[in-house]
């Protein structure tokens, strides 16, 4: 996408599924605003809150990965195709680095870390009172009485304890997960093909019981954000905007993708955005937060339900509301994930929250863990001793 206009043999499409590809996508994830559709957050008119800059030589840290490796940083960043990552601790901003792609004014996708911030939005939702976890999906949603949310509380779905037939392997090319994609506008529709989110969530099966086990289905937030939708009588982009993003300073409005209905689905901020919702989360929205929702995302959910999904790198973590939960001897961190590498951290106790962002080959956000992990806990030592 070099040159004006670039190569037509180097153009980066949606509509022929090219900048899916890699390594296009180490593009596309920066740019995807020139390639599809997408709703804006506003960031709401107030001016943008300054932030306060405290350079730490983090740079200079070698890592030892979980395998005993040890690399110096950049290499580190390298391994993990990183675009940008950038590190707040006690409210001032210690690092930040861009890569390839990535600048401080460009947008990056978050892939599934959009899931987390609904989970947010229910969460306040939930403690205003204006919902019950407890209630049946269905009697919010009638639309799936026949599906795998049957019988499946709120509560099933922001844990991600729904049992449903449903193939979530990135790594097959013919996993049910590729169709639900399409669905979502994430990737290009086949032909004759004009299904929306809507049409294709009633027809995910019921599969085992609900309640019982962790086990991670994409369908589930946007389950989620349907909920959101019809409860609020608000569009996903407006309501964020309504209660996060305008109290947030940011510098830059936030975008959502959408599906072919125009339903919200993952979201692309740019890498400050992202640190700065990881800080009001972790400061309790400036006092506008309920503590209760602090308290119930850092407490975590059922580490033994979670380790019947035996994630190789996630053991002793946990799962609540739509956030990833890491268990540590100090205190938990919570997490937003999503794929190939996008993660934001938020560690209360120690007062840091780390924006990364990625655009590795393989989609699975876990894979490379055995590196992100150990930096991060070597920022957190050094972090210490300052």
């Amino acid at each position: 996408m070099q040159g004006f206009p670039p190569k037509k043999e180097a153009i980066i499409q949606f509509s022929d599924g090219s900048f899916y590809s890699w390594p296009q996508l180490k593009w596309s994830v920066n740019n995807i605003q020139q390639l599809v559709p997408t709703k804006t957050v506003w960031r709401g008119a107030s001016a943008a809150r300054p932030t306060i800059e405290r350079h730490v030589a983090l740079e200079e840290l070698n890592i030892i990965s979980e395998t005993d490796e040890q690399f110096p940083w950049h290499e580190v960043l390298r391994a993990t195709e990183t675009d940008a990552l950038a590190i707040m601790h006690a409210g001032d901003l210690v690092y930040e680095s861009y890569h390839d792609y990535a600048s401080p004014r460009q947008s990056h996708l978050i892939m599934s870390c959009a899931k987390s911030i609904v989970g947010l939005l229910l969460e306040i939702m939930i403690a205003n009172a204006e919902l019950d976890d407890a209630i049946l999906v269905a009697e919010i949603l009638p639309e799936l009485r026949e599906s795998a949310w049957a019988n499946a509380t709120l509560r099933d779905v922001l844990d991600m304890q729904v049992g449903m037939d449903f193939d979530e392997n990135y790594l097959n090319p013919d996993s049910e997960v590729w169709r639900y994609l399409r669905c979502g506008g994430m990737l290009p529709q086949v032909q004759d093909q004009a299904e929306c989110l809507t049409d294709y969530l009633p027809t995910v099966k019921k599969q085992g019981k609900h309640g019982r086990v962790f086990a991670y289905r994409e369908p589930n937030i946007n389950v989620a954000s349907w909920i959101l939708r019809r409860v609020s009588n608000q569009h996903l982009n407006d309501l964020l905007s309504e209660q996060v993003w305008q109290h947030l300073g940011v510098e830059s409005d936030g975008l959502y993708m959408v599906d072919p209905s125009g339903s919200e689905t993952t979201m692309t901020l740019t890498l400050r955005s992202f640190l700065r919702f990881g800080e009001w989360i972790r400061t309790g929205g400036d006092g506008r937060l309920n503590p209760s929702i602090s308290d119930k995302l850092f407490a975590g959910g059922d580490v033994d339900k979670f380790a019947q999904a035996k994630i190789p790198t996630m053991q002793g973590w946990s799962y609540k509301s739509l956030w990833w939960i890491r268990h540590m001897s100090h205190g938990n961190a919570i997490c937003a994930r999503g794929a190939h590498g996008q993660l934001l951290y938020i560690d209360a106790e120690k007062q840091l929250v780390v924006g990364w962002y990625s655009s590795t080959e393989q989609a699975p956000s876990y894979l490379h863990d055995h590196w992100r992990m150990p930096l991060i806990d070597a920022v957190t030592d050094a972090l210490y001793d300052v």
